[in-house]
């Protein structure tokens, strides 16, 4: 099995005021929809406590930086196989911590062109979403104005500090790479039942070259608040024993 994540979004589009005057949108309860994810992004102010939760690794995630060089992100893995999440059971969210890239479902700012051709983020909401509705149950959106409701500027609101997260971790991936810390990794393994693993296409940080690394770069990573990710993350690695016991639990 590989790391790379599937897709939550199915039918995003953009909020429009008129489409979307009367629309009502409920809680998301049902996390079914998040049962095919095997692992999420992960910003770097999640991992004091998603570390207590999930695996925090590295992946490629699939993008170039404006040096063309591929953005390695950190993701909690949440599944062993391809298409499996262990920490959805019949539509409920099971882990002490939901991660952010989670919680600011159905919603997601996008990129959005503009009539004179420049570009702007925009709110977009999943249409698949099971939660919309036009009458009954849920916060609206807009109100009878065409104004946000404080329910849509709430939701703008996270989705900014989600997007402003991504950024400060973005680089965090390239700088630990850049000082020889991330190695490739292969995790594998029996389950209860006698059925065999292997999860593989991450990185994770080479303690042994952690250490060596010089007093003047530690403190500088100490500083700049990436000695406690990284150590975060270490801790983390201690949780695919956990993976390893809910899938087995599953085969029984």
């Amino acid at each position: 099995m590989s790391t790379a994540p599937t897709t939550l979004y199915t039918q995003l589009s953009l909020l429009d005021r008129q489409k979307h005057r009367t629309t009502r949108v409920r809680e998301w309860t049902d996390r079914r929809a998040a049962s095919g994810l095997n692992a999420v992004f992960c910003a770097a102010a999640e991992f004091a406590e998603a570390c207590k939760a999930f695996p925090l690794l590295f992946i490629r995630s699939g993008e170039t930086d404006d040096k063309g060089q591929p953005v390695i992100t950190p993701v909690c893995l949440l599944g062993l196989t391809d298409g499996e999440n262990l920490f959805v059971d019949g539509g409920r969210w099971t882990a002490p911590y939901e991660p952010a890239f989670l919680r600011r479902y159905p919603f997601a700012l996008v990129s959005a062109r503009q009539e004179d051709g420049t570009s702007t983020q925009a709110v977009a909401v999943d249409g698949a979403f099971e939660g919309l509705a036009e009458d009954g149950a849920g916060e609206r959106l807009f109100g009878d104005n065409g104004e946000p409701t404080p329910y849509l500027e709430h939701v703008l609101g996270f989705l900014n500090d989600f997007e402003s997260a991504v950024a400060v971790t973005r680089p965090i991936g390239a700088h630990l790479q850049s000082l020889g810390l991330l190695k490739d990794m292969r995790a594998e393994g029996t389950l209860a039942n006698g059925e065999k693993f292997s999860v593989d296409g991450f990185f994770v940080v080479d303690e042994e070259k952690l250490r060596a690394l010089p007093d003047e770069v530690v403190v500088q990573l100490h500083r700049g608040g990436l000695l406690a990710l990284v150590h975060s993350h270490l801790v983390s690695l201690s949780n695919l024993s956990k993976l390893v016991d809910l899938k087995s639990a599953r085969r029984r």
